[in-house]
């Protein structure tokens, strides 16, 4: 459960720091606008990726076998 605590300031952190760079950026006219946008949508982008990341583990991907699959005595549904 920690880990989900973590992983939610985490993801809150970087889109609070990105959607603000967006919104100036889109708003400011000049070659500035793009100085802005670009750190934006990188800083939202690793946020995704990152509670997208954290959903796949939490749901279960990427965890071991169950001891049923573990086994090799164990018949299998082909071997009826």
């Amino acid at each position: 459960m920690t880990q989900w605590k973590i992983t939610s300031v985490i993801v809150i952190i970087l889109f609070s720091m990105g959607l603000p760079l967006l919104i100036v950026g889109y708003v400011s006219a000049g070659d500035d606008a793009v100085a802005m946008i670009v750190p934006g949508w990188f800083l939202i982008g690793v946020g995704a990726f990152v509670a997208i990341v954290a959903a796949a583990i939490g749901m279960g991907f990427g965890k071991r076998a169950t001891t049923s699959e573990q086994d090799p005595a164990s018949k299998n549904w082909w071997e009826d």
